[in-house]
């Protein structure tokens, strides 16, 4: 039994956890000898190990649905802005892998929680994303309140265990119509901190010659 493999993406600091190999269902699609899978389980034990960890972002193992490389986010004490209230948020992300710079991947899918218990799941409500190199993370992640999730009554939490889960409705693969580029911009410290004026006094502006260059000076630590 391994561990989860822990990758960047998104937002927000990774942090390891103690996750027990998930497995995807077969999907609805039985038309065909191949079964189709279209939902990724993840079950987390020792999920208050996560907790004691504060707010911070975990990744579950790799999986492929359509063809496709995929993985989980979850952080266990995600806060809303101007809400004090701790949510355990979950989002899905495409695999650098699966990224093309002409190719964005639209997708429909929602999440689960699974009550353990009484097997009356948690399911969200289909939601959609065009993920591409600029947004591989969808901007709508499946909430529900820390404290709900640790209610006995909903089985959601187990034995210190939790599954999450999310279904891909419909993957669809397209040529981007529009070009996309990540751009990354280092600040660095300004050695120019007030405004710096160069005047170039031409004695005799008739006898110039085309074209005419003054001579070199140094603004701000640099010649020009």
């Amino acid at each position: 039994m391994g561990n989860s493999s822990i990758t960047a993406g998104c937002r927000g600091s990774n942090k390891r956890s103690d996750v027990a190999p998930s497995h995807a269902e077969e999907g609805l699609n039985q038309g065909s000898d191949e079964a189709v899978w279209t939902t990724f389980e993840w079950r987390i034990d020792n999920f208050s190990s996560l907790l004691d960890r504060g707010n911070g972002w975990t990744t579950s193992r790799m999986f492929e649905i359509s063809g496709l490389r995929w993985y989980l986010r979850l952080n266990p004490r995600d806060t809303k802005s101007g809400d004090e209230e701790e949510h355990v948020s979950i989002v899905l992300a495409l695999s650098v892998a699966s990224v093309r710079p002409n190719r964005v991947v639209e997708a429909t899918f929602r999440f689960r929680i699974y009550d353990q218990l009484y097997g009356k799941h948690h399911q969200q409500q289909p939601v959609s994303h065009v993920f591409e190199i600029a947004s591989r993370c969808c901007r709508t992640p499946c909430i529900v309140p820390l404290a709900a999730l640790k209610d006995r009554s909903s089985g959601f939490l187990v034995n210190n265990t939790c599954v999450f889960g999310v279904e891909l409705i419909k993957v669809v693969a397209a040529k981007a119509n529009h070009a996309s580029e990540l751009l990354s911009v280092q600040k660095t410290n300004s050695i120019c901190n007030a405004p710096q004026v160069y005047t170039w006094n031409i004695e005799d502006f008739f006898a110039l010659k085309s074209p005419s260059y003054s001579p070199e000076f140094e603004l701000c630590g640099h010649k020009w």
